[in-house]
């Protein structure tokens, strides 16, 4: 970007795509090499902006990466995210994580989910006492209940809508705090860990994050990997 030619504005920060686009080399117009493709729901991170690049749709702003090339503001949600990315507070009072997300994708594939587990599984079981298995499960974001219910596979589970754009889901738990439409904070409980519904093997906490807006064909039913964006310490086992 030659120096003047455009109006740029400092700023770090995170968006999440709302749609697959482009990354252009060096200049914010669609008439640049292409650097490489961001996918939907993804988050991406940016080191400032410009307002008056070439304008697509009426829309001239164009958010500039760490590695110098831009993409366009039109196919991405700007929210207040820390630009650590880690945003979730922790679902359970410990997080120890028994399955992590895109395992065993022959088991999963006929559940729906090909490219393997779409969420992250949490131990629940107490170490001390392998008979009580029942804890406290928390949102992990403020947000609105959007399904408080029990299903076949799913048992006993609970969705909450984030404000930043994204769900967030709890399964298989023994029982439910909380009603559809309810607003939460973070670390307000949800309810209690369980062993509820046909996919539940043994005692845990199923947690699974995805974009509202999701990609139904990403292979893992829309569902992301959680763990980068927690703000707290996972051990896996």
């Amino acid at each position: 970007m030659a120096a003047g030619e455009y109006t740029f504005v400092p700023k770090k920060g995170l968006v999440r795509l709302t749609s697959d686009l482009n990354t252009r080399k060096g200049l914010p117009a669609t008439t640049v090499e292409v650097v490489t493709m961001l996918h939907a729901g993804t988050m991406q991170a940016y080191i400032g902006y410009v307002l008056d690049g070439e304008s697509v749709a009426g829309n001239a702003k164009w958010y500039l990466t760490p590695d110098g090339d831009f993409f366009w503001s039109g196919s991405v949600d700007a929210h207040n995210i820390p630009v650590s990315g880690k945003i979730l507070s922790r679902p359970l009072d410990q997080l120890v994580c028994t399955q992590r997300f895109g395992e065993r994708p022959a088991v999963y594939a006929s559940l729906g989910s090909p490219k393997g587990h779409n969420g992250m599984d949490f131990r629940t079981r107490d170490v001390n006492n392998p008979s009580e298995w029942k804890k406290s499960v928390y949102s992990v974001l403020d947000g609105t209940i959007s399904e408080a219910t029990e299903t076949q596979w799913n048992g006993k589970f609970v969705r909450v809508a984030h404000d930043n754009g994204y769900e967030s889901v709890y399964l298989h738990l023994s029982s439910i705090d909380v009603t559809r439409n309810q607003k939460v904070k973070a670390g307000f409980k949800l309810g209690l860990s369980g062993n509820s519904g046909a996919a539940s093997e043994a005692p845990h906490l199923h947690f699974g994050y995805r974009p509202t807006n999701f990609d139904k064909d990403n292979g893992n039913m829309g569902y992301i990997d959680p763990a980068p964006y927690f703000k707290d310490e996972i051990r896996y086992v």
